[in-house]
């Protein structure tokens, strides 16, 4: 009996099926080199790549993508993810593609109402982290654990004010690691949740966690090296980001 395979859907055929399934309501060019006023958000300057989405706005048409900063009460936050996760900016470096941000999810989970005073931290910062932003290696590793048990004290784990069995330190090395291998961190009978921090190794006391949190740590950009054109496909229910040069075939 004889087989027939097909072959793999284009990317053209993949964005004439979502055309397709869904009612356009509107097709638009974005043009990611566009210039933008420089706009402030508190006392942040918001310049180029990045593009300014007002209080209340869902997108811009300014700026890159993945480079939106949302401005709420006057605080700035990175919105290339989903809003739940934002980053809130502390400063941005033009001159040298980088930026302080504070992952205020992280810090949320310190400051729980409830009788545990805080929720037990599951997921690396660096999970919150996409293109075109990249978590700078100068920063250190403050590691978490979540224990089952106390543990040992010549692990040099630092207790928390949570009552759930979470305890820090400051990461061996010197230098911000999230690789997958977490065998130079683990503890027996803990779990492991890591956390860019600002600082110079040696000097940096884990005991200060919340504050190292709050003054955030550094991100790094890169643009493409070739600047295209999308359009904007707004769907019902989803937006699609595509190739110009898709829309034009």
């Amino acid at each position: 009996m004889k087989i027939i395979t097909s072959a793999p859907m284009s990317s053209f055929s993949l964005l004439l099926m979502c055309i397709s399934l869904s009612q356009i309501a509107a097709i638009e060019p974005v043009d990611q080199g566009a210039n933008c006023s420089p706009k402030t958000c508190g006392n942040l300057s918001i310049l180029d790549p990045f593009g300014f989405v007002p209080q209340q706005a869902t997108d811009t048409k300014c700026g890159r993508l993945g480079f939106e900063v949302h401005c709420n009460n006057s605080i700035p936050y990175l919105g290339y993810y989903r809003r739940k996760y934002r980053f809130r900016i502390l400063e941005i470096f033009y001159d040298n593609s980088s930026l302080i941000v504070a992952d205020i999810h992280k810090l949320g989970d310190f400051s729980g109402s409830d009788s545990k005073g805080c929720h037990v931290l599951t997921a690396n910062t660096s999970s919150k982290v996409g293109l075109p932003f990249s978590v700078s290696p100068v920063n250190l590793n403050l590691i978490f654990y979540n224990c089952n048990k106390i543990p040992e004290a010549e692990r040099g784990l630092v207790e928390t004010k949570c009552s759930s069995g979470l305890f820090v330190r400051v990461g061996v090395g010197g230098h911000y690691n999230d690789s997958s291998n977490y065998t130079q961190y683990s503890v027996e009978g803990c779990s492991t949740t890591l956390v860019p921090v600002m600082g110079e190794f040696g000097k940096v006391n884990a005991s200060n966690y919340e504050q190292l949190i709050s003054d955030g740590f550094l991100l790094t950009w890169q643009l493409p090296s070739n600047e295209r054109r999308y359009i904007k496909l707004i769907l019902i229910g989803m937006f699609c980001y595509c190739p110009l040069s898709y829309a034009s075939m």
